[in-house]
């Protein structure tokens, strides 16, 4: 829970107790030595009246005006809190000034010096906030970028809620980089609400939106690391600002996040949360744009993945990545899913692009069983019911034994069947290879498919172990696979007749 800056300083345990006598005597007699880093010949240019030993050091009357906060006054916290003043006005200027002289105690030597600019940078108040993260991102110093890391955190705490209340009422928004989000979803009640609950769980990644690269990294590792703390994926559900954590900054062109993310992106895309986000009626068509937009930036590695669920969502981005992906010859699996993205998505002109593959025989799935229902599904298969599909044909229209078309997938690959071509015998006995599947004109019934044992049926859903086959049923699995590959090569004609000024023939892909 962000809750305001009540705790000692962090550092005051390692130093003698905080406002004891052995501790204002040190910071007394470091005061001269320091006085050179703001640049000035005495107490009184470190922000300080000058003050005996034994007596707490009181803020310089500018300083206390500025911040509000009285030194005599309870912690920092319980005080009331700063208002920003408007950038170029005297005040923000005369801020502005003392925070950056005030910056530089933070790499001192002396850790007296270090304490005594860390209180004052604090109770300068949220003003100063623009030129300590200016100074942080430039920071090399290990301690000053502790320090100001600590500070920064501390005053943009301060004053939170009321300014929450304020953003949530309609005003101005006093929200570090509210409009990176206002550009993708507008302004809305519930847009200001998802922001402040984006603010509250990721702050540091809304901390660093529009950052550079470097910055945008370290907010999404931070954001990473939430989720990894709260188990988000396997035990929890991700909440939509999760999501729109992990998407926002994967929108900036010049950062590219790197397979990790992208993978982890796709894996929660498709949990339920995220479907339920992009049917909202408030958020659904900006964060649906703002998921296209990451997909044609993901990674190549997960391409896969993110065709599969832009076919579930309907995105036309599908087509252009399947396209683009195409034309960059990936693995089989891969150029199966583009293929089958196509066949959803595309139009007839997209068969031209198929065909060339219509002869590949790469293996891309393996039935498990033997008989009919068994043999491989091979890239060529998929690319001749993709354009049976584009051109709206039935796949068993070409020569397919079963049906393999889905309303979201286009076409199941998996599900392909090419059937046996079963042979007829000729009246002088031989086997007539062109005879159609299924038929048998002889009335004695005498086929090859009959002939001794019926140690191999076509319907037998046998687990496939060619370890176990006898010498019988591997030469019938040999005829099996001649008699697969003559109906193939019928299906793939009949697919190629369907392709809008196809070739003579399609070019064989080594």
């Amino acid at each position: 829970m962000i809750g305001s800056f009540s705790q000692p300083w962090p550092n005051r345990h390692r130093s003698p107790a905080y406002g004891s006598l052995a501790y204002r005597t040190r910071v007394w007699c470091v005061l001269a030595a320091a006085a050179h880093l703001w640049g000035g010949g005495g107490l009184g240019t470190v922000g300080l009246q000058t003050v005996a030993i034994g007596q707490e050091p009181v803020a310089a009357p500018e300083i206390r005006t500025t911040a509000q906060t009285p030194a005599a006054q309870t912690p920092a916290a319980q005080a009331p809190a700063a208002q920003t003043p408007p950038a170029g006005t005297p005040v923000a200027d005369e801020v502005a000034e003392q925070a950056r002289r005030l910056v530089d105690g933070l790499r001192s030597d002396q850790f007296a010096v270090r304490e005594l600019a860390s209180e004052q940078l604090f109770r300068l108040g949220p003003a100063c906030l623009p030129i300590l993260r200016a100074v942080r991102r430039q920071s090399s110093d290990t301690e000053q970028s502790d320090r100001l890391d600590r500070i920064i955190d501390s005053l943009a705490k301060q004053n939170l809620e009321s300014r929450i209340r304020s953003f949530l009422q309609g005003g101005p928004s006093e929200l570090e980089n509210w409009p990176e989000l206002e550009k993708w979803f507008g302004d809305s009640p519930r847009i200001r609400e998802l922001f402040v609950d984006l603010y509250r769980e990721h702050p540091y990644l809304v901390d660093a939106l529009g950052g550079t690269p470097q910055q945008l990294s370290m907010g999404l590792s931070r954001v990473r690391r939430r989720l990894i703390e709260r188990g988000v994926g396997p035990r929890e559900t991700p909440q939509r600002v999760d999501l729109i954590a992990l998407l926002l900054p994967m929108t900036d062109p010049n950062f590219q996040a790197g397979p990790q993310y992208d993978l982890i992106v796709a894996s929660l895309l498709q949990l339920y949360p995220a479907n339920d986000f992009r049917k909202d009626a408030v958020f659904g068509e900006p964060f649906t744009r703002m998921v296209a937009k990451w997909m044609s930036r993901s990674d190549m590695s997960i391409r896969e993945q993110v065709l599969r669920l832009a076919l579930q969502w309907k995105m036309d981005i599908g087509l252009t990545l399947a396209v683009e992906t195409l034309k960059q010859n990936p693995d089989p699996i891969l150029l199966c899913r583009c293929m089958q993205t196509i066949s959803r998505q595309g139009t007839r002109e997209h068969a031209v692009l198929l065909a060339a593959y219509i002869n590949d025989p790469t293996v891309v799935f393996q039935k498990r069983y033997l008989g009919v229902r068994g043999g491989e599904v091979q890239v060529g298969d998929v690319a001749a019911a993709s354009i049976a599909l584009l051109n709206s044909v039935p796949v068993t229209e070409i020569g397919f034994a079963e049906p393999a078309e889905h309303p979201i997938f286009g076409i199941i690959y998996e599900e392909l069947v090419v059937p046996l071509k079963v042979p007829k015998k000729s009246a002088n006995g031989d086997a007539d290879s062109d005879a159609d599947d299924g038929s048998n004109d002889d009335n004695d019934g005498d086929t090859a498919e009959a002939a001794d044992d019926e140690f191999l049926d076509e319907d037998d859903l046998t687990p496939l172990q060619p370890g176990d086959l006898s010498p019988k049923e591997i030469a019938r699995l040999i005829e099996h696979a001649k008699r697969r590959e003559a109906a193939r090569v019928e299906i793939r004609l009949r697919a190629l007749e369907l392709v809008p000024s196809a070739p003579a023939e399609a070019p064989q892909k080594s």
